[in-house]
């Protein structure tokens, strides 16, 4: 695992071990992961979901809170008498998966999701509620939803010295750590252009080449739509900005000097103008899907979207951030009901808004909800279609 973003893993007895897709080295968001294992169904399944109460040194009580939540884990599956080798291989491999942790890095919960055939962990930077079950699939879905709602971005600090990467969740940060990340200006200056007579020149190749490795990056850490907040030295910024092949995905700059600063300088620094930025992710969502709405190729309200996207339509949706519903699907799905039916059968929805999300990611299409009042008329739920 890599902190602060998900990557398929091969764990117990690597080669019997199952990855989602046939991505090699392809980094997930949170988001795709949880949706990727919606889909598991094997038995037993084990969630591990931990929340830091209070930080302590080197966050030893964050371990100690995990470490328990594992132990747990381990007798819950003693009191299903599941055989007593699959239940040793399970106690090491999350002995294992505890020891392979950083705890001394700043996130506040941490996810372990394990079964015969699967295992993925997940740090996060925003609270969790605990929880340790032991079931024929995996708890995702109370974590999905928060996630759903989040206001997602990614923040790219460029430097001379060091390149830093963060995965954003509403006023949260969480920092990424990863080989993948381009060094700093400074060593394609020193090591990746040749010495000429003209400083200038060369500083200009440098910062060429630097460029390119920030957007091939990028390409691969995050997703086409996610908004970016570029941060570092005003001439780094600008001359990113022009240069980038992907302009359309800055969605503000921040300009100073923070190669060394603390997360949560940085998280603080950005929460200055979440509002701000909020707005302005939702206008360029709105223009992204402005072409689809001019050729009706859309449809709004919670009944018609849903039905669309049971019958796998769905390509891109906004929803009310504040919106929520109770519905009762009937037809197999297919058609969304907002009173209780009396005479057919049908599947009860507490929340037919969360439900709705979940059938468009599963569809890989994409998920955004937006600010309250922005699709008034639109009854608040807006997709376009494939």
């Amino acid at each position: 695992m890599r902190d602060g973003i998900l990557f398929v893993q091969q764990g117990m007895n690597t080669k019997n071990y199952k990855t989602m897709k046939n991505y090699k080295n392809k980094p997930f968001s949170v988001q795709e992961k949880l949706v990727n294992l919606l889909g598991v169904k094997e038995d037993p399944c084990v969630s591990i979901i931990i929340n830091k109460d209070a930080p302590s040194p080197k966050n030893e009580k964050f371990r100690i809170a995990v470490k328990n939540g594992i132990k747990q884990a381990i007798e819950k599956l003693k009191e299903r008498n599941y055989d007593k080798r699959l239940i040793q291989k399970f106690e090491d491999r999350l002995m294992q998966i505890l020891e392979e942790i950083k705890f001394e890095r700043d996130f506040q919960g941490v996810v372990i999701y394990l079964s015969p055939s699967y295992e993925e962990v997940i740090t996060v930077p925003f609270e969790v509620k605990n929880s340790v079950i032991v079931d024929d699939t995996f708890e995702i879905r109370p974590l999905l939803r928060t996630v759903n709602r989040m206001f997602q971005y990614d923040v790219i600090l460029l430097s001379k010295k060091k390149t830093r990467f963060f995965n954003g969740f509403h006023k949260y940060l969480q920092e990424v750590s990863s080989s993948d990340i381009p060094e700093g200006v400074d060593y394609y200056f020193n090591q990746r252009v040749q010495e000429r007579e003209d400083p200038g020149k060369r500083e200009a190749e440098a910062m060429k080449l630097y460029v390119k490795e920030i957007d091939n990056f990028l390409r691969l850490y995050t997703d086409m739509h996610s908004p970016l907040i570029v941060m570092g030295d005003k001439k780094l910024v600008g001359y990113f900005r022009n240069h980038t092949r992907k302009p359309k995905k800055i969605l503000a700059e921040i300009t100073g000097s923070y190669d060394d600063e603390r997360l949560s300088v940085i998280q603080d620094k950005i929460r200055e103008k979440l509002d701000e930025y909020i707005h302005l992710r939702d206008k360029q969502l709105m223009e992204l899907v402005q072409d689809d709405i001019d050729a009706y190729n859309y449809v709004s309200g919670i009944q018609e979207t849903w039905t669309a996207a049971a019958m796998k339509e769905a390509r891109i949706l906004l929803v009310e951030q504040d919106y929520r519903v109770e519905g009762y699907s009937v037809k197999d799905g297919l058609f969304l009901l907002l009173v209780k039916p009396e005479d057919e059968e049908y599947d009860y929805h507490e929340d037919a808004v969360d439900d709705l999300a979940e059938m468009v990611l599963q569809q890989r299409g994409e998920v955004y909800f937006v600010s309250p009042g922005l699709l008034e008329k639109y009854e608040k739920v807006l997709m376009t279609l494939r």
